[in-house]
């Protein structure tokens, strides 16, 4: 099975985060944004969330990375109760601990550190910047491509949903529109490593075709639709989302 390196996957699910949360806020609070991309926009809703993002963040990231670098959730779990984790244990200590190395901790905390100062300068990290600036390393080895399509799913889809909960507008849906340019940004940045026009070639199968294209085979196609419809389920139930489309509500 195809693999992929743990630090491109951990500076994607960052990466996912950030841009997923942004997302969820300029969906719920500034939905034409992406007709002139105003930096002054999200800076000021940067700026607004600049002292919770970090919570979120760990909310996403943290039990990704224990399932990214652990045998299972559950071992690692037991492995926190013996070493007497708690409410109280920091944020940094806890992601720290899901890392398991301190060179992809490190890692982490340099894509975290890019992409905030990307939102700060008001836009949304761009791909090509992406792929030239993310800490490369081999000291934690690989994790099989389903694995980490379906983390990279997850992150993207949770921030998202988070963002539109700190929005504080009261909206509880999805717009199907994002959560798909969401998708397609998560696979370049996973399965690729440069930008190229998704649509070119997709004339006649439309946006399946670009969803097949950015996955680069039927099986990662697959997964990514099945984690999408899995993370649509999960989050109703956990963050209370009504419908995969605002358009209904």
């Amino acid at each position: 099975m195809e693999q992929i390196n743990k630090y491109k996957l951990t500076a994607s699910m960052v990466r996912g985060f950030f841009v997923g949360f942004f997302s969820g806020l300029l969906d719920s609070k500034v939905p034409d944004w992406k007709k002139n991309k105003d930096v002054r926009v999200l800076k000021k809703l940067a700026a607004e969330h600049y002292e919770t993002i970090h919570g979120h963040f760990a909310n996403v990231l943290f039990p990704l990375l224990l399932t990214t670098n652990f045998e299972s959730y559950e071992a690692a779990l037991e492995d926190m109760n013996k070493r007497h984790f708690s409410n109280a244990t920091p944020v940094k200590l806890l992601l720290r601990y899901a890392c398991r190395d301190k060179e992809l901790f490190e890692a982490l905390v340099e894509e975290y550190q890019r992409q905030m100062v990307s939102i700060l300068q008001g836009r949304l990290q761009p791909l090509d910047e992406f792929y030239a600036g993310w800490k490369r390393g081999e000291s934690v080895g690989e994790l099989d491509v389903d694995h980490a399509i379906r983390n990279t799913v997850r992150a993207l889809m949770h921030g998202y949903t988070l963002g539109i909960k700190a929005s504080g507008v009261g909206k509880t849906s999805l717009h199907q529109a994002s959560v798909f340019r969401l998708m397609i940004s998560g696979m370049m940045m996973l399965l690729h490593d440069e930008v190229f026009d998704v649509w070119e070639g997709t004339e006649e199968s439309g946006l399946d075709g670009v969803f097949r294209k950015v996955c680069i085979n039927a099986h990662n196609y697959e997964t990514l639709v099945n984690e999408m419809n899995q993370a649509y389920e999960d989050l109703a139930r956990a963050e209370g989302i009504e419908s995969a489309d605002d358009a209904v509500n």
